[in-house]
């Protein structure tokens, strides 16, 4: 019954999508651009509006709207005009079939962070919404557009936080991948071509992907040791340098890359889409590829066509949008539509300025009311020089970039006889060093000082380096260029050999729970508190913690619909400008925990904590304190048993009135 729910809720939102992109083929012919163009300017103008007005539930539109969209869809499909959605179905099923073996939305990586983000938004409540992990105050303190969109469909779809977000992660790489094929397709014929620059985006790594066999080896041939081995790998390919260079454990790769002296290394990240796909998280940086791979589909289809106007004017708000989608990115495509105008003005052609000024001000004008709210909270952080020490190691450089590097030397081989061969090359290697001079001075510091630039900036620069160079070699009219262009192509590929052992080896014990909730209810107690705690009436639910960040923490009230009492503190404290209150709250829970808390009851009840929840976790970590609590509690709070087994009770201590 859940999988024909499933097949049916996914259904529905592609041929909504697919009816939306319709209505926008009159001002793009492209249906791919069409589809962008549409999505984005709907949830637009939408975030606008809520920031006055909270539309609450919108779950009257969906039938409505499938209805108009089959009308519109029906005789342009009947003539074969399904096929042009297939660059958005194909990337979505991929993606939605990592999704369904692993849906887990759990305490790893950023996972729970992402859920808090679109709980913000699934009531619908007004802009900016109320924050689920620290109660009383306002979520103001991040660039939310990708969870809203995300919380938007699953409003209209009247489906839960989680089912929302693995769903929306889906959507936000085929999204990516539908507007990389038009760059493409406007470069080359061939299927296989396209095929393959698809492939270096959707399953590709880095230049070290090729090197990680001869880089680590394996010492344990079981299952467990296997999967462990194919996780190393993922994790290598995007932590190679600083982190994962240090723990290279064969001859050949010590030689290759020798260990830092201790205490030098510095960590420069680069995230491929391949690498999130396998993470599962719904960051703001997916969001930040579907607008960069949108903006060039943009310039690229404005090489060739009459339906300048709206193209201009979609490219203009493509800049400022991202103050809201991914805010470390902003310089990078700031500078890439300043190159392009250059391009267009040194080759004689137009740059349509007033259309793309007009787009740009349209996108300030619907993004003001979000600015508002979030600029006086935005970390302050300016440019600075990158000092010696946090360059990055010429070897550990050349591995990650020779990819790159190589498509790059063959754009430039082409001289003057391809102009935005040539510009696009010498952009991508400007930014490149550009890079290595200039970063965001944010708190970060020693090893991780530029951490956060080149997570945003490498990830940023890479995938569009790949796209349009590799596109443009590989429909050069040299043959020996086309050969030489497959190369690097191909090498980044091999990042598919952990991603194919990840998924033989890796148990998939929460198959098919697309809700991410299976790792709570594959659990008997964890399932029934799950399961009360969505039945309960609304109020701020208690979770122990552990550590200040990537734990379980406030995974029953996320996945119950309901508030935590507090997320995870680190998080928060560094939203917050490290208000001092927010790690005292975390203490005192702790301590709470722990049966360490005087006068718990009353201190409950003046924080408004309806439900404390006692679960494996909790009774794992101090056993001895259910029966203090149990003393502690009884005068505010009745205990309701969940599950008693061996003389152990787990359950949810609910507020008397």
């Amino acid at each position: 019954m859940y999988l024909i729910y499933l097949v049916l809720t996914v259904f529905i939102l592609l041929i909504n999508l697919a009816g939306l992109g319709r209505v926008f083929t009159y001002y793009f012919t492209d249906t791919q651009l069409s589809r962008a163009c549409g999505t984005l300017t709907l949830i637009t103008s939408l975030f606008f509006i809520e920031h006055f007005v909270g539309l609450g539930s919108l779950s009257w539109v969906w039938p409505l709207s499938t209805l108009c969209s089959i009308a519109i869809l029906s005789k342009h499909w009947k003539t074969g005009g399904w096929r042009s959605e297939l660059p958005f179905w194909l990337p979505f099923l991929y993606v939605f079939a990592w999704r369904f073996a692993f849906p887990d939305i759990d305490g790893q990586s950023e996972h729970l962070t992402d859920l808090a983000f679109v709980s913000n938004y699934i009531s619908g409540s007004r802009l900016p919404p109320s924050d689920v992990w620290l109660p009383g105050y306002q979520f103001d303190i991040y660039y939310g557009f990708l969870h809203y969109a995300t919380a938007l469909a699953g409003r209209i779809l009247a489906i839960p936080a989680g089912l929302a977000m693995n769903l929306g992660f889906c959507l936000a790489i085929a999204f990516s991948i539908s507007l990389a094929w038009t760059v493409i397709s406007h470069f080359c014929s061939a299927t296989w071509k396209k095929a393959l620059v698809i492939a270096a985006l959707l399953i590709g790594g880095t230049g070290v992907s090729p090197l990680l066999p001869i880089l680590y080896a394996e010492t344990d041939s079981s299952p467990i040791a296997s999967t462990q081995a194919a996780i190393n790998q993922l994790w290598a390919n995007t932590r190679f340098v600083g982190l994962y260079d240090q723990q290279i454990n064969t001859s050949v790769g010590t030689a290759l890359f020798p260990k830092a002296v201790e205490g030098t290394a510095r960590e420069l990240p680069l995230e491929t889409l391949a690498y999130y796909i396998y993470l599962g998280d719904l960051h703001p940086p997916l969001a930040g590829f579907a607008l960069l791979f949108f903006a060039l589909a943009l310039m690229i289809k404005l090489e060739n066509t009459q339906q300048t106007k709206s193209l201009s004017i979609a490219l203009g708000a493509s800049v400022p949008l991202l103050l809201a989608i991914n805010a470390w990115n902003l310089p990078l495509q700031g500078l890439l539509l300043l190159a392009w105008c250059g391009y267009r003005r040194c080759t004689g052609q137009s740059c349509y300025l007033k259309y793309l000024i007009f787009g740009a001000s349209l996108a300030l004008l619907l993004l003001y009311p979000f600015m508002n709210s979030y600029a006086p909270n935005a970390l302050s952080a300016g440019f600075a020089f990158v000092a010696v020490e946090d360059h990055t190691p010429l070897r550990q450089g050349l591995a990650i970039w020779w990819p790159v590097l190589w498509l790059a030397a063959l754009a430039l081989s082409q001289g003057k006889e391809n102009r935005l061969a040539l510009w696009s090359a010498v952009g991508v290697l400007l930014l490149l060093a550009a890079m290595e001079i200039i970063y965001i001075d944010d708190p970060l510091s020693g090893s991780y000082n530029r951490f956060n630039s080149t997570l945003k900036w490498w990830s940023w620069l890479y995938p569009a380096a790949l796209l349009l160079l590799g596109s443009m070699a590989l429909s050069s009219q040299a043959y020996w260029r086309r050969c030489l262009a497959v190369v690097p192509l191909l090498a980044v590929c091999t990042y598919a050999l952990p991603q194919a052992e990840y998924w033989l080896y890796q148990p998939k014990t929460s198959l098919g729970q697309f809700a991410g909730d299976g790792w709570l209810k594959n659990d008997i107690a964890h399932q029934a508190i799950l399961k009360h705690l969505r039945s309960a009436e609304k109020g701020l639910v208690l979770e122990g913690l552990d550590a200040g960040s990537y734990t379980a923490a406030s995974a029953f009230a996320l996945h119950s619909g309901q508030a935590a009492a507090l997320g995870w503190p680190d998080h928060e404290s560094l939203w917050r400008n490290q208000a001092a209150f927010i790690q005292t709250q975390a203490g005192k829970i702790r301590a709470f925990y722990h049966g360490a808390l005087p006068d718990a009851g009353p201190w409950l009840v003046s924080q408004n904590i309806r439900y404390i929840v006692w679960s494996r976790f909790d009774q794992a970590r101090a056993p001895a304190a259910f029966a203090l609590l149990r003393q502690q509690l009884d005068a505010q709070y009745a205990w309701r048993v969940l599950l008693a087994e061996n003389g152990m009770e787990l359950g949810v201590w609910e507020r008397r009135n």
